[in-house]
């Protein structure tokens, strides 16, 4: 398997969104609604509100390219995102113990969100 290469703020995105996921997935979602994340505009506005709708969008379409989001444009945007089984699969193996464990990271990583 080739060596995954994100960014910093992709890393803290993708660890904000499999945060939700999983949060979603204890509160009773089902998979599929809960891998769905709307559009950037939601994105930006209930899971990074610090971030720039422009920086928030360019990481969405970085996690695209890393293969770990579906993001579907429309009117020169991104018109929803959904996490990928490849996704939700790297995130499972870098914290075996779950919601407990990515909170911890984001804990530490807070200062890339900026909450």
């Amino acid at each position: 398997m080739a060596e995954i290469k994100l960014t910093n703020d992709s890393d803290a995105l993708i660890c904000a969104l499999y945060k939700e996921y999983l949060q979603r997935r204890k509160d009773g979602t089902p998979k599929n609604d809960a891998k769905y994340f709307g559009g950037v505009d939601y994105i930006q506005q209930n899971i990074v509100p610090k971030w720039s709708l422009g920086d928030t969008e360019e990481t969405l379409w970085e996690l695209h390219r890393a293969g770990f989001l579906v993001c579907k444009p429309a009117d020169n945007t991104v018109h929803f995102a959904i996490l990928t089984d490849d996704g939700i699969v790297y995130m499972e193996n870098r914290f075996k113990d779950g919601l407990s464990e990515v909170l911890g990271y984001i804990e530490k990583i807070k200062s890339i969100l900026l909450w």
